[in-house]
């Protein structure tokens, strides 16, 4: 069914004024790897999928959820839109580097493998953001990119290297690799996480650096030999 749009509040708690990424502008994005509310299946036919805008803080919280389509038993919505509420997102990124609200459309599907646990991605992929994100993280300098190293980090834990900026910071890598006629992808995976986790440190101690090619770059290559 799709009924009409309706909108459902939480409460939102906004970051200090002067905290600051400078690394926008950006969309919200989802945290892949935090946890969300369960579903009580029961009897109920897992089928179907529930679509919404997602209003977004600036402090990464889901605040108004406003359902555009429900396609699952009409006894799912009150508990996907929870799903929804209990969402982590790394918050939106104005122009000037600022994390401020947002929204993003997300959906939730209803399938046999995941079970009670559905998990909220993206209603429609932007199939350029690969390439934004490449650009806006060339951009980060290290203390960008521990700003949002531990956000993704706290809501995910060790999930954290599979998250969407450090993947795609890796995949720049190996592509750039590749291009230059060195295929390095099955071994530049494995090694990732520990030159991810070398990247953190070396930022910590020199937070004004670059941080793609002055550190996670120099660290993979070190790695990764030629």
């Amino acid at each position: 069914m799709h009924p009409t749009a309706r909108a459902v509040f939480l409460g939102l708690v906004l970051l200090p004024a002067g905290a600051f990424a400078q690394t926008g502008p950006s969309d919200p994005q989802v945290i892949a790897g935090a946890s969300t509310a369960k579903i009580n299946v029961g009897s109920r036919k897992l089928a179907g999928q529930l679509v919404a805008t997602v209003h977004v803080g600036a402090d990464g919280k889901a605040g108004e959820v406003l359902v555009t389509e429900n396609t699952t038993e009409s006894a799912f919505e009150p508990m996907l839109v929870k799903v929804l509420q209990s969402a982590k997102f790394r918050p939106a990124i104005d122009a000037s580097g600022k994390p401020v609200d947002g929204s993003i459309e997300m959906k939730v599907e209803l399938r046999n493998s995941t079970g009670a646990e559905p998990k909220p991605v993206a209603a429609k992929p932007d199939p350029q953001l690969a390439d934004k994100e490449k650009a806006r993280i060339r951009k980060m300098t290290c203390k960008d990119f521990l700003w949002e190293w531990e956000i993704l980090r706290d809501a995910a834990g060790d999930g954290v290297y599979t998250e969407f900026m450090p993947r795609i910071t890796v995949s720049m890598f190996a592509q750039a690799r590749s291009e230059a006629g060195d295929v390095v992808d099955a071994k530049v995976w494995p090694a990732s996480k520990k030159v991810l986790k070398q990247s953190v440190e070396q930022c910590r101690d020199s937070p004004q650096a670059p941080f793609y090619e002055g550190v996670f770059k120099s660290a993979m290559d070190a790695a990764i030999a030629k």
